[in-house]
């Protein structure tokens, strides 16, 4: 009797172990595990493409839970999924969307992040009460996913695509399309038989071109070799003439304080009156000299001296012309360089007596000038500096000028009449 209880509670207790062994391996393939925790979120879709309950969850491609229900509604579909691990952590702003692929139509949520989480956003856990209003998914919180790609999509493209090429104008558009292609190609055929032989003709025509080309490059070349020799004797010449150079520039500066120091010292003769004096004294030497120049005109103004001296003029004249004559004459016969250098000195001295006589025509001049009328007096002789040269003839008679160490004067004489 006790036997037989002993097999009865035996065989209850494998009963009992095996129902146990069949529920936990029920559950373990349902995905329950007691070790693990969990958090579950709500997500809703305007179409969940034939999604079913046990449908993966995948973040970043990796299946991270599963769908526990789904509860169709009047606006949407409420979609439970449940987060395998509390450890993961899903940012809020991530795009979850909904996919239907494969060649059954498998169906999968799929959540791509859009940022990297910060480490502060890594430190709160899913799971507890404190992830309330955090910036990443937490447990019970209700989220908005995407339709994703679908077969259903794929068909409604593809009857449109083919509705579009069904168009009887689609296809007449094509067709002419097609021709138009046609022509194309062959004036492209055209096009490029002539660009050939007009490539043909360049080369043929460039070809004097380019050696010319090559001649002037040449030519720029040496150029510019004998631009570089150049530089280089410039160079050269201005090392070998520095010390000459440095003692120019000292000599121009001593020059320049030698006439600081010439100025410094004429500035208080000038400043104290002096060089007034001396202007005065000089006009009574010219008084002086007016009245021997009168003496001197008394010899020179009669017209037996002006008849002579125009003889002199046309002597010098005459003997200046048949000096050159005599020059070319003697320059044809001898050439010798001596007797050119001889007749160039005459010609020289012939040119120094021309200006004596125009001297000489200037001085009697300026002695008729200072010759009074009979009976008159001359009470002052003024200079005038005349700024430009004398009037020409026909503006008027011509005024009687000295020149003197570059400067023209114009003269004056102011006679008075006896009483």
């Amino acid at each position: 009797m006790r036997a037989r209880a002993i097999r009865e509670g035996s065989v209850g207790l494998l009963i009992l172990i095996a129902v146990g062994l069949f529920g936990g391996l029920v559950l373990w393939l349902r995905g329950l595990n007691p070790g693990r925790q969990t958090y579950r979120a709500t997500i809703v879709f305007d179409n969940t493409l034939g999604m079913q309950e046990g449908t993966s969850v995948r973040y970043r491609g990796v299946p991270v839970g599963q769908v526990l229900s789904i509860v169709p509604t009047a606006n949407a579909v409420d979609v439970a999924v449940e987060i395998g691990s509390s450890d993961l952590r899903i940012p809020r702003d991530a795009v979850i969307m909904v996919n239907q692929s494969g060649l059954i139509g498998d169906t999968t949520i799929d959540i791509t992040p859009q940022r990297l989480l910060s480490d502060q956003e890594l430190a709160v856990k899913p799971a507890e009460d404190s992830c309330l209003g955090q910036t990443i998914i937490c447990d019970g919180d209700r989220l908005n996913g995407q339709v994703g790609a679908s077969y259903d999509s794929l068909i409604r493209s593809a009857e449109g695509l083919a509705d579009a090429f069904a168009d009887p104008e689609l296809i007449a558009d094509l067709k002419t399309t097609l021709d138009n292609a046609t022509t194309l190609t062959e004036s492209a055929s055209l096009l490029s038989t002539e660009l050939i032989v007009l490539s043909r003709q360049l080369q043929t025509d460039l070809r004097p071109l380019m050696a010319s080309a090559n001649r002037a490059t040449n030519n720029v070349s040496s150029a510019a070799a004998q631009f570089e020799i150049t530089g280089t004797e410039l160079n050269r010449l201005v090392v070998t003439n520095r010390g000459t150079l440095v003692n120019t520039l000292t000599n121009l500066d001593r020059s320049a304080t030698q006439i600081q120091s010439i100025t410094t010292t004429l500035g208080p003769a000038f400043q104290e009156g002096q060089f007034i004096a001396n202007l005065e004294r000089l006009s009574a030497d010219a008084a002086v000299a007016a009245a021997d120049i009168r003496s001197i005109t008394g010899t020179f103004n009669s017209a037996e001296n002006l008849v002579m001296l125009q003889q002199t003029l046309d002597s010098a004249r005459s003997v200046f012309q048949s000096a050159h004559k005599v020059m070319a004459d003697v320059d044809e016969l001898t050439g010798d360089p001596v007797l050119r250098r001889n007749l160039r000195d005459l010609i020289n001295g012939l040119n120094g007596l021309v200006s004596l006589t125009n001297q000489l025509e200037q001085a009697s001049q300026v002695a008729g000038s200072l010759t009074p009328v009979a009976g008159a007096q001359v009470e002052r002789v003024t200079f005038t500096p005349l700024p430009a040269p004398p009037l020409a003839a026909g503006a008027g008679p011509a005024p009687v000028t000295i020149t003197h160490q570059g400067q023209t004067y114009r003269l004056d004489v102011h006679s008075i009449q006896p009483r």
